[in-house]
């Protein structure tokens, strides 16, 4: 059970509500008369909301490990405990610009295996041709092949059980065009995903993003060459903002699968959301459904993918008690899905969604509150500059 605190308030008056804070309310009994008691988990330094976590409860439903309590009463810290705070204190050590220059040194890493000759042979069906499908861990088509051919620009996420194991599989790729949505569609027919998390929008900026690969209301349906689509409901969670949900049922002939899909609402291209409260609660609920594939995308499939399935992999590492970085989990990702997480603020988002989830815990406080503040005048900073950045507004003309 978690432990309750009360927030008090002036005589007289209820304590108003932090934005985006949880309120939990529990009975108590006092001699012959009983009385409610609220209690709220507000939002860390820095004023990002952290959604409620209970302690020793970590995102999946599974328990963190922690010992009896001692004779003193104080209990000692668990393994997954020791990793979390240690790594809020690394980072917090590093300081912002010691995250930056780490991000920096990725620039020249070269994967492991960087063989990437099938890309090359299928330019038609690639979105973006400075970003390469690495043979060794490519989603090779199997479904109609032949006559069809069996590259489609998506990569299996492949880390070392040293390291972390995942449990779900995860395939990262690219979003489809127009030319490649048979493809897309025998991808997901062969492999069958629990949940595909869509992190780009059809179109940002004017510019196309992403294929419209789904039906867009409620009880239509839409065939891809052999495998016919139906958007069967909705299926958002309760009171979430941050990104809708739709069941879709998938069949060829007789056979069928249903599959959740998750569109997040509003992940600039290039940038990162206000708060990582929503890629934890989306990370969770594809981690409810056991020894499933999920298909992550967003345009090319790198950046806004690579950070949230960075977030996955660095937690659950965490989560195992292993003294990892950020730095060393990325270099593996990118082993697996070339140019995986795209800019500085990216990575630096990456952090601060950990810290996000260490502050929930109730771990690491004075470091979450040092690394937040330091986060939000770093994100001031970057938009000061990019406001400078921009062309200036033409006046309008006069009478």
């Amino acid at each position: 059970m978690s432990t309750k605190r009360k927030t008090g308030s002036p005589a007289g008056q209820s304590a108003a509500p932090v934005k985006g804070s949880k309120i939990r309310r529990t009975r108590k009994k006092t001699g012959k008369t009983t009385r409610e008691e609220e209690t709220e988990d507000a939002g860390p330094a820095g004023g990002a909301t952290v959604a409620t976590v209970e302690e020793n409860q970590i995102e999946d439903g599974t328990a963190i490990e922690t010992k009896p309590a001692d004779k003193a009463g104080l209990k000692p810290k668990g393994k997954s405990e020791t990793a979390l705070e240690k790594f809020a204190a690394d980072i917090t050590a590093k300081k912002i610009e010691g995250l930056r220059a780490e991000f920096a040194s990725l620039a020249t890493y070269v994967p492991t295996d960087p063989a990437a000759t099938v890309f090359s042979q299928h330019k038609d069906k690639n979105r973006y041709n400075n970003i390469p499908c690495l043979d060794r861990t490519r989603v090779v088509l199997k479904y109609q092949v032949p006559p069809e051919t069996d590259y489609i620009h998506a990569n299996w996420t492949m880390i070392p059980e040293s390291l972390v194991k995942l449990g779900n599989k995860y395939i990262c790729c690219q979003a489809p065009t127009e030319a490649t949505l048979n493809d897309w569609w025998r991808m997901i027919w062969q492999e069958k995903p629990k949940h595909i998390i869509m992190l780009c929008r059809v179109v940002e900026n004017g510019k196309p993003k992403c294929a419209q690969y789904w039906p867009l209301n409620v009880g239509d349906s839409k065939t891809y060459a052999t495998v016919t689509v139906q958007h069967v409901r909705a299926c958002t969670p309760e009171k979430e903002k941050v990104f809708e949900s739709s069941l879709l049922n998938v069949s060829v002939g007789a056979e069928s699968f249903q599959l959740q899909q998750h569109r997040w609402l509003d992940w600039p291209d290039f940038g990162v959301p206000n708060s990582g409260m929503g890629v934890l609660r989306l990370l969770r609920l594809v981690r409810d459904s056991k020894d499933c594939t999920s298909l992550i995308h967003c345009s090319a499939g790198v950046g806004r993918t690579g950070t949230v399935m960075a977030v996955e992999i660095v937690l659950r590492c965490l989560i195992d008690g292993k003294d990892i970085s950020a730095l060393e989990i990325l270099k593996e990702l990118r082993n697996s899905r070339a140019a995986s997480m795209q800019t500085e603020g990216q990575y630096l988002f990456l952090h601060r969604t950990l810290i996000e989830y260490i502050h929930a815990k109730k771990l690491a406080k004075n470091e979450a509150a040092e690394f937040s503040a330091a986060y939000v005048e770093y994100m001031k900073t970057e938009a000061a500059h990019r406001k400078q950045a921009l062309p200036p507004v033409p006046s309008s003309p006069g009478p």
